[in-house]
């Protein structure tokens, strides 16, 4: 039996809808390098989905496996519970408070970017019980928001459709108005969109009551939701309403870190400090599962005054091997300044693709290598950064299935209509050529097979 048969007979797979899954049968990937990966065919495919957007220094490094296993023969695991810790834990907090804003010096550990977020959930409950709101458990999140898959997570989440299945779901998650300007209220055309949309946070508050909220979560830029970008003055107006009523601002950083938009975190394009930073994905590259939220010395302060314990922790929080990998994944990160590569190798796309003026893109959006490119339907008509446009159904999932078969995996925004590319930040220029060739040609024919037919 080969691994094809082995997946159908024994794998579940992740968000998967089964009667098509036993249809098209699963796609093996037993091999990757650089950018590209392989399957049990020998077919090569160029991945502008990078993994799940995580693969920051691509695809096949040794030497990450040489510090593993180094790892491994040393000390090959302990925890950090309670007094207890390992040596690459302690250095990945050092590094990891050494690349945080000012003043986040804390770490806690966990195995991905869901967990963060419940650990960074939990943490604000703490932290405004520590500060006398006993009531204090709200969370106020976006509703074009992801944050993962856990209960807590998913409650999170603002996508309706992702969660329908799966109530009750925990209660305290609040939901306002994502900072959408090509679908939203407010549009490209408002000069005080950012003003506006952060007003409807503080609106929320206030009807809620400031001393039943905990927190004010969200992405940066959303991810899933469509490469969602808020106006420039956003975040710093949403520091001053965390502040002015002593709420937490979890920024929910897993897809956004390390590279992924152009710097260390997406919020330095704003110039906007959080409390609390959740961070995976790029932290290890994908390498081994991890982790992680960076929070500000003042928070962990307030709770060790107030003299209550933090019962919460993961097994696996801290694994020394993994530690180990993140390490050497940020040392790769920064000497080949893929930062840097992102922004130039991500603007080099987004030109590109906008000179092919396809009639069935309504943007193309994003800050280094995450990027979103809004579908519409053709002729789109009008300025291309107007919202409220007419939508060929189905064509985001259609474009993917016909870039995978010229050889590209990208992602797509499974409740828009918009993909979603977030390639390795070794991406190089002919592989971006290739991809602005592929998107436009795949475009194209199929919103025009779609829109005819």
């Amino acid at each position: 039996m080969n691994l094809k048969q082995l997946d159908l007979q024994h794998l579940v797979h992740a968000e998967v809808h089964f009667r098509e899954f036993y249809r098209k049968g699963p796609v093996v990937i037993v091999r990757g390098e650089g950018s590209t990966v392989y399957d049990t065919e020998g077919n090569a495919y160029l991945d502008a989905q990078g993994g799940l957007a995580l693969v920051n220094i691509g695809y096949g490094r040794r030497e990450i496996a040489a510090v593993a296993a180094r790892q491994m023969e040393q000390l090959m695991y302990y925890h950090t519970y309670f007094n207890f810790s390992n040596d690459a834990a302690v250095m990945l907090a050092a590094k990891l408070a050494e690349l945080a804003p000012a003043g986040l010096g804390k770490v806690f550990y966990t195995l991905g970017g869901a967990e963060a977020v419940e650990s960074a959930a939990k943490l604000a409950r703490l932290y405004q019980r520590a500060k006398g709101r006993s009531q204090g458990d709200k969370i106020i999140c976006l509703n074009e928001a992801y944050h993962g898959n856990t209960m807590g997570a998913l409650s999170a989440t603002g996508m309706a459709k992702h969660k329908e299945l799966f109530g009750p779901l925990v209660p305290g998650f609040l939901h306002v108005p994502a900072p959408d300007r090509f679908d939203g209220p407010f549009g490209y055309d408002d000069a005080e969109a950012g003003a506006k949309y952060a007003a409807l946070v503080e609106e929320r508050i206030l009807a809620e009551g400031p001393e039943t909220v905990a927190a004010f979560l969200a992405e940066p830029i959303l991810g899933v939701g469509g490469v969602i970008i808020p106006p420039d003055d956003y975040w710093q107006r949403i520091r001053a309403i965390c502040d002015k009523y002593g709420i937490l601002w979890i920024a929910d950083e897993v897809m956004t870190g390390f590279g992924r938009t152009g710097a260390d975190w997406a919020l330095e394009h704003y110039g906007a400090t959080p409390d609390v930073i959740c961070t995976a994905k790029g932290l290890t590259s994908g390498y081994l599962p991890l982790g992680a939220i960076l929070i500000r010395d003042t928070v962990v302060d307030a709770i060790a005054e107030a003299d209550l314990p933090f019962t919460h922790g993961f097994t696996y929080a801290g694994h020394p091997v993994a530690c180990a990998v993140a390490l050497a994944n940020i040392e790769i990160y920064q000497r080949e300044g893929l930062a840097q590569r992102a922004t130039d190798t991500g603007a080099r796309f987004i030109r590109r693709l906008k000179e092919r003026e396809n009639p069935f893109i309504g943007e193309v959006r994003g800050k280094g290598l995450m990027i979103g490119v809004e579908l519409v339907a053709a002729p789109a008509g009008g300025d291309d950064t107007a919202g409220g446009r007419s939508r060929v159904p189905g064509l985001g999932f259609a474009v993917e299935a016909a870039s995978f078969r010229e050889g590209v995996i990208t992602g797509v925004a499974p409740y828009r209509e918009a993909l979603l590319l977030t390639p390795p930040l070794v991406l190089t220029d002919a592989e971006a050529d290739r991809l602005v060739d592929v998107f436009d040609r795949a475009i194209r024919t199929e919103g025009e097979r779609l829109t005819q037919g």
